[in-house]
């Protein structure tokens, strides 16, 4: 297997506003380029935003979702990926052509379309339709899977797809933990970072938490 160099990014998105977000995708991702990565990873809903879509009724979230691997907001990453030559991994909405929507994350490389995964635990919004398989695919050598947020603290979702050969999984969260404007974010309490090295597991019941609340 090759070496690979993995950055990973969270940045404040906006809400709905795609052309923003994968404007930042785009400057993070020739950055990363610049310094030797040969993939970024970005956080889930990446792409479209993510807490605000609780509100949304399904006629509206049809109109955020994209179809997936030709929808705009895919080729605009397939751009970045050609002209940075770095594989990227993000997140959105997607619809399909019967009008069911879910919460997917995609890598996309300077070709197109790598992998598509679909969060088999969303709870957002209650029009989202859960995914029903694992994924498993390969970069540079590396046999890689997909695992978001909440689908990561389901150990028998690790534990599969680790067995089906992944030997990287990326694990995008939008975890609230930052000091942040944006509605629904949370923060921990500095103790716990403080205490993280004699209590780990005072950490971890803390994110748990917080997911269960986003």
């Amino acid at each position: 297997m090759e070496n690979i160099k993995i950055s990973t990014a969270q940045f404040e998105h906006k809400s709905a506003d795609k052309a923003y977000n994968i404007s930042v995708i785009e400057k993070l991702s020739k950055k990363a380029a610049a310094e030797g990565s040969n993939v970024i990873a970005f956080h889930e809903c990446s792409i479209t935003g993510y807490t605000f879509a609780r509100h949304l009724s399904k006629e509206q979230m049809l109109e955020l979702a994209e179809f997936i691997p030709n929808g705009e907001s895919i080729l605009k990453l397939t751009k970045i990926a050609k002209e940075n030559d770095i594989v990227i991994l993000a997140g959105l909405f997607e619809k399909d052509e019967n009008e069911n929507l879910f919460k997917a994350y995609v890598c996309v490389d300077k070709n197109g379309l790598v992998a598509k995964y679909r969060k088999l635990h969303p709870f957002i919004n209650p029009h989202l339709t859960a995914g029903d398989q694992y994924c498993v695919f390969e970069l540079f050598g590396w046999k890689c899977g997909i695992l978001i947020c909440y689908d990561n603290n389901i150990i028998e979702n690790v534990r599969a797809t680790k067995l089906l050969g992944a030997d990287i999984i990326f694990m995008p969260h939008v975890t609230m933990c930052t000091p942040s404007p944006r509605p629904g974010a949370g923060f921990v309490d500095p103790k716990l970072w403080e205490n993280c090295e004699s209590d780990p597991t005072s950490l971890r019941l803390e994110f748990d938490g917080m997911k269960g609340r986003a």
